[in-house]
């Protein structure tokens, strides 16, 4: 099985670990069980032709405005059409 790091709301936490105990499941078998389950009868989204275009600037440092630690990047990702 694959790790991974996620984010996730706390609140979203205190579920997933309630639902757990009741059922005496661990949280990564109850986020498993539940995306199995929301996604199965999804259609898989077609890729897009469009390349992701990342701003270089020389000597490999970030282009202005792009600030590593933050992940604020992922969104615009996510949101691609």
């Amino acid at each position: 099985m694959s790790r991974t790091t996620i984010d996730l709301d706390p609140a979203l936490i205190r579920k997933l670990k309630i639902i757990g105990a009741g059922g005496g499941e661990s949280m990564s078998s109850v986020i498993n069980r539940l995306l199995r389950d929301a996604l199965r009868d999804k259609p898989a989204r077609p890729r897009s032709d469009a390349s992701l275009a990342w701003r270089v600037v020389e000597a490999g440092r970030p282009a202005d405005g792009f600030d590593p630690s933050s992940r604020d990047y992922l969104d615009l990702i996510e949101n691609e059409p």
